[in-house]
């Protein structure tokens, strides 16, 4: 870490603190008028938020796995679109600080810049979610290669310095390859349609003979990958378990808004039992619902989360060649998403009863929250997790090893 390097943000800390209250700010105006938030990923880069599960040792902000998720909710509860923007690059830095020392050197340099890694994995088409086969495609090209394909569902990509992409090598294996987003030949469009998480620039990313190098490549899977598919519970536990605390998040600025609004209500029902909307037995008992709802789903993510970060031990470690301990992670990330999911999408209903008819104007933009946790839910359906989860318990059968999963 040179000594003209901004210091990395800690958990826990002032800065921290102070950052995401600077980046929550402009929330509700974004959603307003459609702002997309690069003044606050920036902010993101300044501060070295992505940085957070570096070591201290090499300058990085030292953070548990435990409190990445809890600043990942934390920074929901701020702005769920810049908190899911970060997805592809943590995802990003801890795949790749379980790596040799070379890659492992690559990615804390990386971080420790205050660059920022989005998403360019899935293709639109008939191929199954989950499957090795891409239309993304590298061809020889002298001592190097060329990059081509398009790729949708690019979360946070549009914002990013690197594009983390999937495709396939000349010789058919699975390759990722880490291009940077203002290299030629690649364009990023702000062009996703979703009704909710509308500013995470979840769109397009078109690779147009884009220029690549042998070591901006890292072999993910063999050619052979869709006969006999890989077990990816690391990857993938990190990758749901980060979605669902997003929800977290939501449900925390549910109860804040829930708790905002009855102050403002100058009057309530002739019949209500309480003329003063706060005193209001029955509007508390709707507060106090979602309150507890944001509490319970907090806890069972950080306890999927310390299941995640014993799975990663292990396997730096090499002590879970079975990998009985990444798969524990992936079951207790799918249970956290089978019960948030549920708690979320009644608390974002059940806001709308702390209010009478005015509480659906689009000043106050409550149904903003409804269309994040819907479209959040909507990765990965819980009714598949749900099926899996009592599978294992019935029958013994280890869940679906896929990445997506």
């Amino acid at each position: 870490m040179t000594a003209t390097q901004p210091q990395t943000v800690t958990a826990g800390s002032e800065r921290l603190t102070q950052l995401i209250a600077a980046i929550g700010e402009g929330t509700l105006e974004r959603e307003r008028t459609g702002e997309r938030p690069f003044a606050a990923v920036d902010l993101v880069r300044e501060q070295r938020l992505g940085a957070l599960r570096i070591s201290a040792a090499d300058g990085g902000g030292g953070a548990s796995l435990r409190e990445l998720f809890a600043v990942v909710i934390a920074l929901a509860t701020a702005d769920v679109n810049v908190a899911h923007i970060l997805r592809g690059h943590f995802v990003h830095v801890e795949d790749r600080l379980r790596l040799g020392s070379q890659e492992r050197e690559r990615v804390v340099a990386l971080a420790l810049s205050g660059k920022i890694v989005g998403n360019a994995s899935t293709e639109l088409g008939s191929t199954p979610a989950g499957a090795f086969t891409w239309k993304t495609k590298l061809t020889t090209d002298g001592d190097g290669y060329r990059l081509n394909g398009r790729k949708y569902f690019t979360t946070g990509t549009l914002y990013a310095d690197y594009a983390e992409v999937l495709a396939s090598d000349p010789e058919g294996a699975t390759v990722i390859v880490l291009v940077p987003t203002d290299r030629a030949g690649v364009t990023v469009l702000d062009d996703w349609d979703g009704f909710g998480q509308r500013a995470t620039g979840t769109g397009t990313a078109i690779f147009d003979d884009v220029a690549v190098t042998v070591d901006e490549t890292l072999q993910f899977a063999p050619p052979d990958a869709d006969t006999e598919p890989p077990a990816l519970y690391h990857s993938g536990a990190f990758f749901q378990l980060y979605v669902t605390a997003l929800e977290v998040g939501v449900l925390h600025a549910l109860r804040a808004d829930a708790v905002a609004h009855v102050h403002q209500r100058s009057r309530s029902f002739a019949w209500a039992p309480n003329p003063s909307a706060p005193d209001d037995p029955l509007l508390q008992r709707e507060i106090g619902e979602i309150a507890s709802a944001a509490f319970a789903a907090e806890a069972t993510v950080l306890a999927a989360a310390d299941a995640l970060a014993a799975a990663y031990d292990a396997d730096v470690a090499g002590t879970d060649p079975n990998l009985e301990l990444a798969h524990e992670a992936s079951l207790q990330a799918a249970t956290a998403k089978v019960v948030v999911d549920a708690l979320a999408q009644k608390s974002a209903s059940q806001i709308f009863d702390v209010g009478g008819a005015s509480i659906v104007r689009e000043t106050h933009l409550l149904d903003r929250h409804w269309r994040n946790i819907r479209t959040l839910a909507s990765h990965n359906p819980a009714s598949y997790k749900a099926q899996a989860i009592g599978a294992y318990y019935t029958r013994g059968t280890k869940l679906p090893g896929s990445g997506y999963f």
